[in-house]
């Protein structure tokens, strides 16, 4: 099991995972954290079912053909950055995944913008192709199943990770 490593500024928490990681999940609120966090699993018990949904939903796309269970536990924050500050981190990434339409906005990225085209049925994903100096940007769904279903999940995955 790897180590869940907390990025933070003044007690406040600014990512969770590897920042070296060639995937970054741009989401909007951090989990709530007290004490001890070593695993994914512990964040669920802290947080409970929503949490426990975004972090699955997450293994799903980035298990290549692992169990996403087992990875998620053991080896998903040792393989992406979940970052909840409101700009871009490094170009030293090679996917870039903002989660949440909300989210997309307040980081100034639309898909009504040049260089976007739609990557997934029902409108649900975006994508901006990687230029030379930049890394390949998503928008996609807020990782709730209501949003971000198994269908998308799959179409994703096949194209993107």
């Amino acid at each position: 099991m790897s180590n869940v490593i907390i990025t933070n500024r003044e007690q406040h928490i600014i990512g969770l995972g590897n920042p070296k990681a060639k995937v970054v999940f741009y989401l909007p609120t951090p989990p709530a954290i007290t004490g001890v966090v070593n695993t994914t699993i512990d964040i669920i018990e802290q947080n409970g079912n929503h949490w426990r949904k975004i972090l699955t939903i997450l293994a799903k796309l980035v298990c290549g053909s692992h169990d996403w269970r087992e990875y998620r536990d053991n080896d998903l924050l040792a393989n992406v950055y979940l970052n909840f500050e409101q700009h871009q981190i490094g170009d030293h990434n090679i996917l870039h995944c903002v989660c949440g339409k909300a989210h997309w906005q307040a980081l100034g990225q639309e898909p009504e913008r040049a260089g976007f085209i739609q990557c997934a049925a029902l409108g649900k994903a975006w994508s901006r192709q990687q230029t030379k100096n930049e890394p390949r940007l998503l928008l996609v769904p807020y990782p709730d199943y209501r949003q971000f279903n198994n269908a998308l999940i799959a179409q994703l995955k096949a194209d993107y990770f």
